[in-house]
């Protein structure tokens, strides 16, 4: 009778390097990662933390420990397992919400500031951007603006914007 062959760690750690990761909800409520390192299982507490760039948020999301170590890269939101995305995304949400405007209301100058009203698909917004700081152009032709408290704001298709709205952007661009 054969013995079942014997993974090393090392074999182990290559062959799950491709597989899903193995992820549980703790009854505290963190997010937990199960890996298996030098032979040994261990349960590591993550959050999941988005890859540039953040327009993409179904693409590199990093799993990352306490201390802001990668425990383990996922590429593609898409290619894991129902469980394990459903897990993933309610991170994401709870974290990385980032409200994708849909129409620009106003942007006034206030001192040092812009003053910005917008709706967004949260409903109706209002920040503050530093009048020096720039807003940053995405692959694929989106704008994400970023506010005095680091808030991300995304304008995902400004072309499709309506015209006050693309004005009221372009200006501010300019």
């Amino acid at each position: 009778m054969s013995q079942p062959d014997e993974q090393t760690p090392a074999a182990a750690a290559e062959a799950s390097a491709g597989a899903a990761p193995d992820l549980y909800r703790r009854a505290d409520g963190r997010l937990i990662l199960r890996q298996v390192r030098d032979g040994r299982a261990v349960e590591t507490p993550v959050r999941a933390v988005c890859c540039f760039p953040w327009s993409r948020r179904s693409e590199f999301i990093s799993l990352r420990d306490d201390k802001g170590k990668e425990q383990r890269l996922i590429e593609r939101l898409d290619d894991l397992p129902a469980a394990a995305f459903q897990l993933v995304e309610e991170e994401l949400v709870d974290r990385v919400f980032v409200p994708r405007i849909t129409a620009v209301m106003a942007i006034a100058p206030q001192a040092e500031l812009f003053h910005w009203r917008v709706a967004t698909d949260a409903g109706e917004r209002s920040f503050l951007t530093a009048r020096h700081d720039y807003l940053r152009s995405l692959p694929g032709g989106g704008v994400l603006i970023q506010d005095v408290g680091n808030d991300l704001y995304l304008v995902e298709h400004p072309t499709r914007l309506d015209s006050r709205s693309r004005r009221l952007l372009w200006t501010y661009l300019d």
